[in-house]
């Protein structure tokens, strides 16, 4: 299903870094020189798929129907876990069977998903499929290829984000993501009313960052569509010491005292 222009676009993600990533790419390339690659993030701290599939989710719906997404957070790789091509919305993910590749086709449309044979894997490096097998994958569905040319239909593995959970005198969340900035990324798309505490410390409710004073904590709705706590000028990683997986409450200023 390749894009609507003469030229098909490829994005890519992993948690590669330096390197590696060029070795996907050139996998690519030999096999469709005019692809258009974008890159999403080759950042993600390594082995987080849960990171991964957040930062494929909110990347992925910016680009038009027909792009091929190409995605690698692989701790299972070399084992028996599943390769994928997965179609959803118009736009095609190809990765490993561990949750990474559907919160962001199911934020598209209603997922399905192929098996790759593992005969398309027979001459592959066992540690690095993002360049022997999903790298190619991705390059024949960029050229037109089917996705159930690859294999057999399959129910794919999913993350969950969980949900936020309101109660009278706030909300009790999860950071699911921390993104360059250090802000904490939560699992609530709704932010209550009224003046804010977490652990003890006010965070200022706003709709941008500068309504906030220099070094000042906040919560806002990002452009992900998620609450997330930051701090204008700094780090909210830092100054509450939270990480992807931590719960948090939010309580009412008057509800802590």
């Amino acid at each position: 299903m390749p894009g609507s222009s003469n030229r098909p676009i490829i994005t890519l993600l992993s948690d590669f870094g330096s390197l590696y990533p060029a070795e996907m790419k050139g996998a690519i390339l030999s096999r469709t020189r005019d692809a258009v690659l974008v890159d999403i993030s080759h950042h993600i701290p390594p082995q987080d798929i849960r990171a991964g599939a957040f930062a494929l989710m909110v990347a992925a719906r910016a680009f038009p129907e027909g792009t091929v997404h190409l995605a690698v957070v692989d701790p299972g790789v070399g084992t028996d876990r599943l390769s994928l091509v997965v179609e959803s919305g118009g736009h095609l993910f190809v990765g490993p069977d561990n949750g990474l590749l559907i919160p962001a086709a199911g934020s598209l449309g209603s997922p399905r998903a192929w098996m790759i044979d593992p005969a398309f894997a027979r001459d592959a490096a066992p540690t690095f499929h993002g360049r022997d097998v999903f790298a190619p994958a991705a390059a024949m569905l960029a050229c037109g290829a089917k996705p159930q040319s690859f294999g057999p239909r399959v129910e794919p593995k999913t993350i969950d984000f969980g949900k936020a959970e309101v109660f009278n005198d706030g909300l009790e969340t999860e950071v699911i993501y921390v993104d360059g900035f250090g802000n904490l990324i939560l699992n609530a798309i709704e932010i209550p009313e009224g003046e804010l505490v977490i652990s003890g410390r006010r965070v200022r409710r706003v709709r941008t960052y500068a309504q906030a004073g220099y070094d000042e904590p906040l919560i806002t709705i990002g452009s992900h569509g998620f609450a997330e706590i930051a701090v204008n000028g700094g780090s909210a990683k830092d100054l509450f010491g939270l990480a992807p997986g931590d719960r948090i409450v939010l309580e009412r200023e008057n509800c802590s005292e």
